[in-house]
């Protein structure tokens, strides 16, 4: 008796196998247990096979890999490294068909894959499968339309990009967006009804594109945005040798742009700025100080949006604004220094009286019981709740809202009624009146354009009242009449 409670007090359960290294058998893979972050698989190797390992999920699933070393570029130590390079065999079960022995005479064939070179245009692969290799690659690079300049991504170009591709390629938009991309269309006589993200490259044809864009037909703007974007794909692609093939994209006519013929009228622009500047600014001072400065200086958005009040002191500080006050802005000849702006060159905009006094007012509302929580931040226009980041078009949005039906403010665009007031428009409005005043060449520069023909084909809205000329001949008449007489 006492020897079998000896026994049975010495007997000890199978420890779970944690070795990273070990001779692989049916039960010990079976006893294999996760150790990891519990985000990333855990792989074990097999030290009686070459080229067989073990993956364990975090959630326990085991599978097979075949595993060879090759040769690849490091892009961060910019030199070639040998690692290992994987490919998934099957999930490990107690079976004939998917136990170790199953997956022992599978690992050859699979590893002669793994040995094969990769094809250079790789054309039975999905737009969709381009579209997240651009999404996690494509921008790390320099921009594909610079011409002999070496230019990063913006991050305001980076986001509309991803946003276009995800929501309109990928399909994580809403189900309205769903619903548009994917609904079957006849186009030119022909049905239509593959998402394009599960196009093959090779049929990602001319036809299949002009498909996309008639279901875009309704947004015309959009549907050009989203084919430019397809197209910076295709380019990409091209360049880094992932296809080969010609770009559909590139015999695709594009809409027409409707250009934005929409400025804020003198009349207008004085009730705005009563509000803005008079007793309201008060209840809502960086609000009301950032509508008041969008029509005082003309800038982008987001060029107002990240302005700081003093110079940045660190890389870090400077990547994360759009800007600052110079450290003489209250005195007179100063400036507002704007860093990186859309045309890649940096900018000093001249800081007028009524300027310099709307700044000082908000400089002044930081002190005051109500807004004292801003002291502390860097930005003129910080975040409610983090004062150490700016505001962004979705920190205003129902304000802007609120502040054109308050006025009434409205006009129609490509069949939708848009508000009047905004940041481009207010733009707008300062650029057309600087054309009026000091000729279109002033307010191209002032506007920071490359050229003047953007200033006037998207930024100056002339009045038709300047049509409205009368005996533009009588001068000229009344003189020739002189020389006559004194003849």
């Amino acid at each position: 008796m006492n020897d079998i409670t000896k026994k049975i007090r010495g007997y000890s359960r199978r420890q779970p196998i944690t070795d990273k290294r070990f001779k692989f058998s049916n039960d010990l893979l079976a006893r294999a247990a996760y150790v990891g972050n519990g985000k990333s698989a855990d792989k074990r190797f097999d030290t009686s096979t070459e080229g067989l390992s073990m993956w364990i999920s975090p959630y326990g699933i085991k599978t097979f890999y075949a595993f060879k070393k090759v040769k690849m570029f490091n892009k961060k130590k910019l030199k070639t490294e040998s690692n290992n390079s994987y490919k998934k065999i099957f999930r490990f079960e107690d079976s004939t068909h998917r136990n170790l022995a199953a997956a022992k005479d599978e690992l050859p064939d699979v590893l002669k894959e793994l040995s094969a070179p990769k094809q250079e245009a790789n054309e039975d692969i999905t737009f969709g499968s381009l579209t997240k290799d651009f999404l996690k690659n494509g921008m790390n690079d320099y921009r594909l339309s610079d011409r002999g300049e070496k230019l990063e991504y913006k991050e305001a170009t980076k986001s509309k990009y991803k946003k276009i591709l995800s929501s309109y390629i990928l399909l994580k938009g809403g189900k309205d967006i769903v619903g548009r991309m994917v609904a079957p269309v006849v186009f030119k006589e022909k049905y239509f009804q593959t998402p394009f993200k599960d196009l093959t490259l090779k049929n990602c044809s001319v036809s299949e594109v002009e498909s996309l864009q008639q279901r875009l037909k309704d947004t015309k703007t959009l549907a050009n945005d989203v084919l430019r974007v397809i197209s910076i794909v295709f380019s990409w692609a091209n360049i880094h040798g992932k296809y080969k093939g010609v770009n559909p994209v590139l015999s695709v006519g594009k809409y027409r742009n409707n250009k934005i013929r929409v400025k804020l009228s003198d009349l207008e622009v004085k009730q705005l700025m009563e509000t803005c500047e008079g007793k309201p600014f008060d209840y809502d001072p960086r609000f009301n100080g950032l509508v008041a400065l969008s029509i005082r200086i003309g800038k982008r958005c987001v060029e107002l949006f990240g302005l700081r009040w003093n110079p940045p002191t660190t890389e870090k500080e400077k990547k994360e604004c759009s800007g600052w006050l110079e450290e003489n802005w209250k005195s007179e000849k100063s400036y507002i220094y704007l860093y990186d702006t859309k045309n890649r060159s940096d900018e000093r905009v001249y800081i007028d009286q009524k300027t310099r006094d709307l700044l000082l007012r908000l400089e002044r509302s930081r002190f005051t019981e109500a807004n004292k929580h801003f002291v502390k931040s860097p930005f003129l226009f910080p975040q409610k709740n983090n004062i150490n980041k700016h505001i962004t078009g979705s920190s205003i949005a129902k304000k802007i809202n609120a502040l054109n039906a308050k006025f009434g403010w409205t006009y129609v665009y490509e069949g939708k009624t848009r508000n009047k007031f905004t940041i481009k428009i207010a733009r707008k409005t300062f650029g057309s009146k600087v054309a009026e005043k000091e000729g279109l060449e002033i307010a191209s520069r002032k506007l920071n354009h490359a050229d003047t023909k953007v200033t006037k084909d998207h930024y100056i809205v002339p009045e038709d009242s300047q049509l409205e000329l009368e005996n533009i001949w009588e001068d000229n008449i009344e003189r020739f009449e002189s020389f006559k007489k004194v003849k």
